[in-house]
């Protein structure tokens, strides 16, 4: 048993986040032994500067704290001899270490980071931050932010981590071992220690060199496929009674759900949706906050499909929706057919499909790590795939916390591996296919929902009905899908790694050498892929060029117009710096046409050869996407610039953070795509959602989407909105744009907060509106012990609304993605403020061009674009029957505006109220505490 290390836990607090320009201001730090501690080091530094209103209130350390601290040079020395040789361990290594850097002093032990560790040992986790992993492990923390705190924190966190890891099979810690032999991977070192110090375990001979028997997983694998009839049992009348009486008071569904509480409007719903499956028809319906909608379309459905009917599948926007559907509403009325005696053993099957960059591809990531070639950020993405292929079923990357590493999935996905072939290894692919295809319910999404439009089929199963949720976000998603962002960072990345004598080109003539493919061709296979590397080296060399003469083309412009989207109109295509565009991109495109020619006739040999080769067979499933994302490459960039499509709509873009320059293009408008894509080749399609009708009516939506044909519903919510309620509109707000109108609204917040002293969601339109409230209102809620969240710089929608719900006396700050869709979970708002009417940026390419096909585009196509948005956000507020808030509206176009009165008829009948800025808080007080206002 060898000698266990001693080890040193370190963190800093710092001024920011710039090592080069921030300081140092407090370092703690943990010499330990196993769990033995050794000594421990602390002390506050003196930084020689203020300290920001922010970083006293993260961390508690006042300025008379640090004015009365050390200088970091009375400090280092001690610090340095205190760390000594020994390894380094902090969470976000890189921060801490860099800071430590940049003052002089070096860490000579290895430095182990505990958030890489915890993401390659803990691969599901949704998140990675040092105060999440303790509180999950019930790790001491008693002053979060504190250096020496966090520093004995990093340590459990540290020990806990390895024990973890000291349970693993002896074949994937072997795995991880490896996997370090080509890069510097302080994992793979740890994995070392877990052998060394792990009880022997059955060798690893036996295996794959990935570490892990696939056999296991193909068992895992196995799909029972159900058989099918194809006879309805029943006839359209009983089937019709039968959904009816599934919502009886004491039906079937009562017993399966005893929450259930009967509403005419579900019953209304369901019985529409019954219909239109069973007639073959086409339904619109809109259902309120409430109805049950997704029970309401589930019991037809599922009746149906049992019944020996063909599948029916619903496709969703979000995974929320998708996972409420697969964890909660299928097993009710799965039960409730049981229930019913409408289902035998084994019972209802539900599954869902998503596109294939969302699976993993087992030979893919199997042939990365035998091949070598990966840096320590890939590498740790493999461990982590390595450790979670242990116990998933799926294969779906949704499982793994992936973070700013998801693009990087796309590597090892089953992207490509559409006509990937049986082999040694299992394919989560194949099994969610054939999951679909046994199916009576599979939920899918709208991405793939218009792949498989796109590509005219051959994705989902035949089947007797199309159920579309969310079917407002139908138009953005098919805008989105049917359209193209071509980066170009990545393009350039993905032919740096199609040439040199480590590219795929170089790999995949290598390995043809190794099976003799050669021997009866005409052309060698040295020549062939030698022709196809000078081809790959040509085009990155003329991409250079390319970009830079796009790059000055859209600067030009770009900086012309004001904007950082830049459409690219017929106007803009007659000006002389387009023609020297378009001479730029035709030198590049005869390149990449031969880039493609030679690299294809590599692949052709590579697709005759890799037969029976598993190595071979691994590298030809990355060609085969290459290829695809040169072929797609090449036809955004013919259609941006000389060739544009009438129907389209293109523009460039720049990403601030690096100026990458981003080409796009998507539809005009994509109703008739729709319709003769997807509705056309289906029996029956019911679309619903909670705002899809406009000005009472469903006729704008069906025209937007291409739907024709079959019924509209208007399914309003059952909530008594006048009860539950209040709309209050400040008369004396300024208008949004004026002068007044940012401090206006902060003070609003910070009235109705600290007076309400409850839950409040204030929702804007642009991320600076956001960050400009956050930091006026920061320092005046913590003043008054009132939590501020904000989306963006305290995390994501989810996590904004799941800390919202654990602290009553919270205010947190959302935009786009937080209008809807993310519920509080257990806990419900008191008040929801909109900063101003969400009208459509007027400078959006897609938007400006869609305005220009009506005579009065504001009207026409930005009103109702802002309703539906509004109507949107106003079904955050009251989401039971039981919830009552406020619903603030700091925008007084709606009463001053002629268009305002199309919003305000948008809403349920509330109780209305105009009030003053100087009693806003008073007056939705009075309504919590009383109904009345």
């Amino acid at each position: 048993m060898p000698d266990t290390p001693t080890f040193v836990a370190l963190d800093l607090e710092t001024t920011g986040l710039d090592s080069e320009k921030d300081k140092i201001i407090e370092v703690g730090a943990v010499k330990f032994r196993g769990d033995v501690e050794l000594g421990r080091f602390s002390s506050l530094v003196n930084p020689g500067r203020r300290l920001s209103e922010f970083i006293t209130s993260l961390t508690g350390i006042t300025q008379n704290d640090v004015d009365s601290a050390p200088n970091w040079g009375e400090i280092a020395d001690d610090l340095t001899q205190f760390l000594g040789d020994s390894p380094v361990i902090a969470h976000n290594a890189s921060f801490d270490t860099g800071f430590l850097r940049a003052n002089g002093v070096y860490p000579s032990g290895t430095v182990f980071d505990t958030f890489d560790l915890a993401w390659v040992v803990l691969p599901s986790e949704p998140s990675y931050g040092l105060g999440r992993l303790a509180q999950k492990f019930s790790a001491t923390h008693d002053t979060p932010h504190r250096a020496l705190s966090d520093a004995l924190v990093t340590r459990d966190l540290f020990l806990i981590l390895n024990r973890q890891l000291g349970k693993m099979d002896l074949q994937v810690l072997r795995q991880l071992q490896r996997m370090g032999e080509q890069s510097d991977w302080p994992v793979s070192i740890l994995a070392s220690l877990a052998i060394a110090e792990g009880p022997r375990r059955p060798g690893d001979e036996a295996f794959l060199p990935t570490g892990l028997d696939p056999r296991d997983l193909m068992e895992r694998l196995q799909v029972t496929r159900r058989q099918r009839t194809d006879e309805l049992q029943l006839d359209r009348t009983e089937y019709l009674a039968e959904v009816a009486g599934f919502f009886a008071p004491d039906g079937p569904l009562k017993s399966a759900l005893p929450a259930f509480e009967e509403r005419s409007e579900q019953l209304t719903m369901a019985a529409a949706v019954a219909e239109a499956i069973t007639d073959g028809e086409n339904l619109v319906v809109e259902a309120g906050t409430g109805v049950g909608k997704s029970i309401a379309y589930l019991a037809g459905a599922a009746l149906h499909a049992s019944q020996g009917g063909r599948p029916v599948i619903v496709s969703t926007n979000t995974i929320n929706l998708q996972a409420q559907l697969l964890g909660k509403d299928a097993p009710v009325v799965e039960q409730t057919l049981s229930n019913a005696g409408h289902l035998e053993e084994p019972g209802l099957e539900i599954s869902e499909l998503k596109g294939r960059g969302n699976y993993l591809c087992y030979r893919r990531w199997a042939h990365a790590i035998q091949s070598g070639r990966s840096s320590e950020q890939e590498t740790s993405l493999l461990g982590k795939c390595l450790v979670w292929l242990q116990t998933t079923e799926s294969g779906d990357r949704s499982e793994l916390g992936l973070g700013w590493q998801t693009p990087a999935f796309g590597r090892i996905s089953a992207q490509g591996a559409a006509e990937c072939p049986p082999g040694r290894g299992p394919c989560f692919l194949r099994k969610a296919r054939n999951q679909a295809f046994s199916a009576d319910i599979l939920i899918i999404n709208h991405a793939l929902l218009m792949s498989n439009a796109a590509m005219g089929g051959g994705l989902l199963p035949p089947h007797d009905a199309l159920i579309v949720d969310e079917a407002q976000h139908l138009v953005p998603a098919a805008t989105n899908h049917l359209g193209f962002s071509l980066s170009q960072q990545q393009f350039q990345a993905e032919l740096a790694r199609l040439g040199g004598g480590r590219g795929l080109i170089a790999e995949l003539g290598n390995a043809l050498q190794a099976t003799g493919a050669n021997v009866e061709a005409l052309d060698p296979v040295p020549v062939e892929a030698g022709n196809a590397g000078e081809a790959a080296a040509r085009v990155s060399t003329q991409a250079t060029a390319f970009f830079e003469v796009l790059q000055s083309t859209y600067r030009a412009f770009a900086l012309e117009e004001q904007s950082q989207r830049l459409r690219i109109t017929a106007g803009l295509r007659a000006q002389p710096a387009w023609a020297d565009l378009e001479v730029a991109w035709e030198n590049f495109d005869v390149s990449l046409s031969v880039l493609i020619e030679r690299f294809s006739v590599l692949a052709r040999r590579g697709g005759e050869a890799a037969t029976g080769n598993e190595d071979l067979s691994a590298i030809m499933l990355d060609v085969s996407a290459a290829l695809d994302e040169l072929h797609a490459a090449r036809h955004s960039l013919r259609q941006s610039i000389p060739h544009p499509d009438d129907g389209m709509v293109y523009w460039m873009s720049s990403r601030p953070r690096d100026e990458s320059l981003f080409l796009n293009g998507a539809p005009l408008n994509v109703g008739p795509i729709l319709r003769e894509k997807l509705f056309e080749h289906e029996r029956s399609v019911v679309l619903t959602g909670a705002t899809l009708g406009y000005e009472g009516n469903a006729d704008r939506f069906r025209a937007m989407v291409g739907i024709e044909g079959g019924k509209d519903l208007f399914m309003g919510s059952p909530f008594d909105y006048k009860r539950a309620a209040l709309v209050a509109v400040p008369e004396d707000m300024p208008e949004p744009g004026r002068q007044g109108y940012a401090s206006a609204v902060a003070d609003a917040v910070e009235d109705v907060a600290t007076k309400l002293r409850d839950r409040v969601l204030v929702l804007f339109t642009s991320n600076s509106a956001l960050e400009a409230a956050r930091r006026a209102l920061s320092p005046r809620l913590e003043a008054a012990g009132i939590r501020l969240i904000a989306q963006g710089a305290d995390g994501s929608p989810h996590r904004v609304m799941r800390e919202l719900a654990l602290d009553k006396q919270a205010v947190a700050l959302g935009t786009s993605s937080l209008w809807e869709g993310v519920d509080l979970e257990g806990a419900s708002l008191k008040a929801l403020v909109m900063t101003r009417l969400p009208f459509p940026v007027p400078t959006d390419p897609v938007v400006e061009a869609r305005s220009e096909l009506y005579d009065d585009g504001f009207g026409d196509y930005m009103v109702p674009e802002a309703v539906m948005r509004f109507r949107q956000g106003f079904g955050r507020l009251i989401r039971s029957g039981t919830d009552r808030g406020a619903f603030v509206i700091l925008d007084r176009r709606i009463i001053a505006r002629g268009y305002g009165r199309k919003f305000q008829r948008s809403l349920p009948q509330c109780t209305v109220r105009r009030t003053s800025l100087s009693r806003l808080g008073e007056l939705v007080t009075a309504w919590d505490r009383t109904g009345t206002a």
